[in-house]
């Protein structure tokens, strides 16, 4: 099973405080306590509080009692300083394994699963598909009659990634109603998901900043003065001669000055009681001065990091040295994508381990050095504070992200091109011949040799460049040429190394982030390494050092790329000939199964979908791996997917995960006649067979609107406009309705009774409504719902509009004359047509409208120039790939 070291006792071995003092949060912890222990409403226990208020101690704590009483069946602290932590990829798999080792029984069953082929699946799937496959399914019998409750402790959701978050508060929902033995605790910073939850929902909240002032005031007080008595000053100085002990005056201070924030209190003994100073005196006297004349919580934790800073960079400091030192050192710690530790970060800091141990030992209240000498930020709000110019005022103090990413990638530049080489692990024969694993082994590369021949600061540096180039100023022509020799050098190279330490999957989406803007040149061989990747993910996954035998060969001989790389050929033992000379429109080959329906990408590329009459089925659009299949409107964004069911009941997916968001069920006898969803994905519209109109809300805790009852008319079509702010309904007597997206409340209805009684298309700009008959099509001012004209194309059944609003592209489908018509909406006249022998399915417009591509029923496509009424067919739609950073209508898809 995967796992994050995220669990009790790894925090244990990383904390830098312990549980909470004895005599403080009394009533809180006894409170939890007597829920944990004893029946109740609630299954789920969230502690909400501000940052910096104690969450983190007080699941610490209860977790450690829980775990002495046999209670705690398994625990996860997320983070968003680790990559493993700061997502949900493993979060139900530690859960798993942190459940087998708690109960015999519960190990026998999940072990069973695992030797499933769903089981062991699923270790590599999504959240929601994990929890199902791991836990909720192998445990469902074993629990059922468990008397004695099960305790799951989640601290930090807030620091889960919030395409995440949502799907773990899903999921342990349902977990407590499935196997009621279990309770959960769950910390996180106040979320808008929790504002509406209570008893009743199975949730208890309790907010930490709604506790007396008073009584956080009497733990801190007991904090204070336990922490800063002589004994304990003897203790953590390690100096048994040691007079220094606090006075109440100076408790009292440190009271006032940290309001309600124990961050302030704990980091205030750290500064005071910082060995490398020894002067616990002297250094609460500067910590009161500059605190003396701030009072509120915030601005005493602002001024409280300016005093820290203050030891390395003094106020006004005019050395250019030391701000440098300063500044290079704090913002990689702060930017970095995972902790590093001294020796690591060197490279990309440019300066000696020793000098950034000297500015780090001046910081030890906030960045903290353990035995592993990785920094460890004490607080997320340090970095909050010193990015924000609203709060770090001094320009020598804050960190600019932007030119420190800028600075970071620069780094990982170089030190790519000072260790990336062809065949980088040195494999002889018959090891470089193959797959990675078995050459590996039989070359007696161990993990610790990997590590050794490939660095952790050149992994990081491969893995993690593009995560800073992102955020960088890429008007910076030095960056740009750093980009450039590293792609014309070293880009084949790159790709080996992400094979060998398994993250090839990053691939795509660093060669995703490089704007258009470069020069052409380079832009063309970046998006051949990212065709390159995409046709060979799999051989490349599989044997690094295959990517020059059995890929560069066969890549296209005009290529940029080929061109650039060819000398590579010559490790080959044999030449290759007569390959082809273009990229032909082909990205991968991903086999669905069964008859394709239709295709779709989302618009970052990162998904691509499928899907027949039955099922629906996702891929990484990088890699081809399959994400997922389920059993149908798609946002806008292609984030999310729900679907109508013929027993009434409207589902919601998120396709990243494939996670059920939220269902929605009718009597059986309704079914779902038509769906929408808005641009934003906030909002879902669906109509009933019996007539009812229903306005969802999409996120937590997907409230229900509104809804509308008309047992006359048959809903045929919903659509939303471009802006969000209006949705249609059309129906076959009362025409087209407008609903107001905050309330659904009806907002005009354009009264348009047709021959056969039915509305065939609706399509909506930002101004304007196209809806089509067998008379034709009409169209409407949005503004003021005035009738502009009508468009004499008959009985169309698909209504598309150009991304500017100014065309229309309409398709009619009849049995015998199939076409496609291009009309001008200002002048109201057909100016083009196209005739088809197949069944559309759907209809894009490019960006720049200069072309529509149509996919047909059986999957495949077809453009249509609008400037030249030129037909261009399969094969020949390579100029409509457009890569990196392309949207979809810019690449073209083919079942």
């Amino acid at each position: 099973l995967p796992r994050a070291q995220a669990a009790l006792n790894d925090y244990e071995t990383k904390k830098r405080s312990g549980p909470c003092l004895k005599g403080t949060r009394e009533a809180l912890l006894r409170e939890m306590a007597e829920w944990a222990t004893c029946l109740s409403e609630s299954q789920i226990y969230v502690l909400s509080g501000l940052a910096g208020t104690g969450k983190s101690t007080v699941a610490y704590t209860i977790a450690s009692r829980a775990d002495d009483l046999g209670l705690l069946g398994a625990s996860f602290f997320f983070s968003r300083d680790e990559a493993d932590r700061k997502n949900a990829k493993k979060f139900f798999t530690t859960l798993a394994f942190q459940l087998c080792v708690y109960d015999e029984r519960f190990s026998r069953a999940i072990g069973n699963v695992l030797l499933t082929e769903r089981g062991s699946a699923a270790t590599t799937k999504g959240p929601q598909e994990q929890f199902q496959a791991l836990i909720l399914e192998p445990l469902q019998t074993i629990v059922a009659s468990r008397v004695r409750p099960i305790l799951l402790v989640v601290d930090a959701l807030n620091e889960c990634d919030d395409e995440d978050s949502t799907g773990v508060i899903t999921a342990l929902g349902q977990l407590v109603r499935d196997l009621p033995s279990f309770k959960v605790i769950l910390t996180t910073r106040p979320q808008p998901a929790f504002n509406h939850l209570g008893s009743q929902d199975g949730y208890k909240i309790f907010r930490l900043q709604d506790i007396e002032e008073k009584v956080v005031e009497g733990d801190m007080r007991l904090y204070l003065k336990q922490s800063l008595s002589l004994e304990e000053v003897r203790a953590r100085l390690e100096d048994p001669d040691e007079e220094w002990q606090a006075s109440d005056e100076q408790i009292e201070s440190l009271v006032r000055a940290a309001g309600r924030l124990f961050i302030i209190a704990s980091t205030a003994v750290l500064y005071i009681l910082d060995k490398f100073a020894s002067d616990p005196e002297a250094q609460i006297a500067t910590l009161l001065r500059a605190l003396a004349q701030d009072r509120t919580p915030l601005k005493g934790l602002n001024h409280f990091y300016t005093v820290i800073l203050r030891n390395v960079v003094p106020e006004d400091c005019d050395n250019a040295d030391i701000v440098e030192r300063y500044q290079t050192i704090i913002g990689t710690i702060v930017l970095l994508q995972t902790p590093l530790s001294i020796t690591t970060l060197a490279p990309f800091i440019d300066k000696r381990a020793k000098q950034i141990q000297i500015v780090l030992r001046k910081l030890q209240s906030i960045i903290l050095l353990g035995t592993d000498n990785i920094p460890v930020i004490y607080h997320k709000s340090f970095p909050d504070y010193v990015t924000d110019p609203a709060r770090c005022k001094d320009v020598h103090l804050r960190i600019d992200p932007m030119s420190q990413h800028t600075r970071i990638v620069m780094h990982c530049f170089r030190i790519m091109n000072v260790h990336l080489k062809y065949n980088i692990l040195n494999l002889g024969d018959p090891a470089r011949f193959m797959n990675n694993k078995d050459g590996l082994a039989l070359q007696g590369i161990s993990v610790k040799r990997l590590q050794e021949m490939i660095p952790l600061e050149v992994q990081y540096a491969t893995v993690y460049w593009a995560n800073h180039f992102k955020d960088a100023n890429t008007t910076n022509p030095d960056l740009i040429a750093a980009l450039d020799a590293f792609a014309n050098k070293h880009l084949l190279h790159w790709f080996e190394v992400l094979s060998l330490i398994g993250k090839l999957d990053s691939a795509h989406q660093a060669l995703s982030v490089v704007p258009k803007s470069t020069p052409s040149e380079l832009h063309q061989l970046l998006s051949d390494g990212l065709r390159f990747v995409l046709r060979f993910y799999e051989l490349i996954e599989r044997s690094a050092l295959h990517m020059y035998y059995s890929a560069l060969p066969f890549t296209p001989t005009d290529s940029r790329l080929y061109c650039q790389y060819k000398v590579e050929t010559k490790h080959n033992l044999c030449r290759v000939t007569g390959g082809p000379e273009k990229w032909d429109p082909l990205l991968a080959n991903l086999t669905v199964g069964s008859s394709v329906r239709g295709t779709t990408f989302s618009l970052d590329n990162t998904m691509f979908v499928a899907w027949d009459w039955k099922t629906l089925k996702c891929w990484e659009a990088a890699t081809g791996t399959p994400v997922g299949t389920i059993t149908g409107a798609f946002s806008p964004d292609r984030s999310r997917l729900s679907a109508g069911t013929s027993d009434g009941t409207v589902y919601l997916w998120d396709v990243q995960d494939i996670s059920t968001l939220s269902s929605r069920s009718k009597d059986k006898a309704s079914h779902v006649s038509a769906l929408a969803l808005s641009q934003d994905c906030s909002r879902l519209a669906c109509k009933y067979g019996d007539g009812t109109l229903e306005l969802w809300e999409t996120s937590a805790p997907k409230r229900l609107v509104t809804a509308h009852r008309d047992n006359k008319t048959l809903t045929t079509e919903l659509a939303f406009s471009p802006d969000g702010k209006l949705f249609a309904s059309s129906s076959t007597e009362d025409g087209i309705t407008f609903w107001d997206n905050k309330d659904a409340a009806p907002s005009g209805t354009i009264k348009h009774p047709t021959s056969s009684g039915r509305i065939r298309a609706v399509a909506m700009s930002s101004h304007m409504l196209a809806a089509a008959d067998e008379d034709g099509i009409n169209l409407w001012d949005l503004k003021t719902l005035d009738d502009i004209g009508t468009i004499d194309e008959y009985n169309s059944t698909l209504l598309t509009f150009s991304h500017r609003g100014t065309l229309l592209a309409s398709y009619n489908g009849w049995v015998n004359r199939k076409r496609v018509a291009i009309s001008d909406v200002v002048t109201r006249t057909t100016i083009a047509t196209f005739n088809v022998n197949k069944s559309i399915f759907t209809m894009a417009f490019l960006p720049d409208d200069s072309h529509l591509v149509v996919q047909f029923k059986g999957g495949d496509f077809r453009s249509f120039n609008i400037l030249d009424k030129n037909v261009i067919e399969g094969a020949r739609l390579e100029h409509l790939c457009q890569l990196p950073n392309s949207h979809f209508g810019t690449t073209s898809q083919s079942g």
